[in-house]
């Protein structure tokens, strides 16, 4: 890791640590809106770093900066899951908070700087328990024909790289082109994208928001001919 990213990462330890102060429910609005535009300014300061070293083929810094900054989206995601509950909007925070488990699941697998991380992890995993009610999920079953590389973007398993691994400050992931057979959706308990979930039930006749539990708004029928 060159010098140039070991001073950014001081820089963001002293970020992270004023906007950690925020992520809490009782803090005030306007200072987790702050936090976020000071992460915010912060990313942009970490991408250009990342191509610095990208383009210098720097694996190591590379995939330290890769960390570094899934570690900022990380924080701010969860500082806008506050700001969401906030505002009234609970399935915006489930969101949110989704967004913070996936990019704290990258820091991990990017860098070993980020070996830390497992107590936050599972911080925010206790957060679904403790802010949300329980949710039932969604898992479609599906035959794949064709997925590509994000890396090289050749038909993936015909090449060297590995979903879930880092290379030169990129991760991983295999992209679904092109689907074989559709066979059925699944419910679960834990499923892989848990954004795939059942958004309202229907008790004594009326449709409610599962987070809200207020009455859906029932849609107007659509005329065919």
């Amino acid at each position: 890791m060159n010098e140039k990213v070991g001073t950014f990462q001081k820089e963001f330890n002293e970020v992270a640590r004023e906007g950690q102060r925020f992520a809490i429910a009782s803090r005030a609005k306007e200072f987790q809106l702050q936090a976020c535009q000071n992460l915010d300014a912060l990313r942009l300061k970490a991408s250009r770093l990342k191509e610095e070293t990208i383009a210098a083929s720097d694996e190591d810094s590379a995939n330290a900066m890769l960390s570094i900054e899934e570690m900022i989206l990380g924080l701010t995601s969860e500082l806008k899951m506050w700001i969401a509950l906030k505002e009234d909007d609970p399935n915006r925070a489930w969101n949110d908070l989704m967004d913070a488990q996936d990019h704290t699941r990258t820091v991990m697998q990017a860098h070993a700087i980020a070996g830390h991380l497992s107590g936050y992890s599972s911080r925010l995993h206790a957060l679904e328990v403790l802010l949300f009610p329980p949710l039932t999920f969604c898992s479609p079953g599906l035959v794949v024909k064709h997925a590509k590389c994000s890396i090289c973007e050749q038909e993936y398993g015909e090449c060297d790289h590995v979903v879930g691994r880092p290379y030169i400050g990129k991760m991983c992931t295999a992209i679904v082109t092109e689907i074989k057979e559709f066979r059925e959706v699944s419910l679960v308990k834990q499923p892989a994208n848990k954004r795939a979930r059942i958004m309202s039930l229907i008790e004594n006749g009326m449709e409610r928001d599962i987070m809200t539990w207020r009455t859906v708004p029932a849609k107007p029928l659509t005329k065919t001919t």
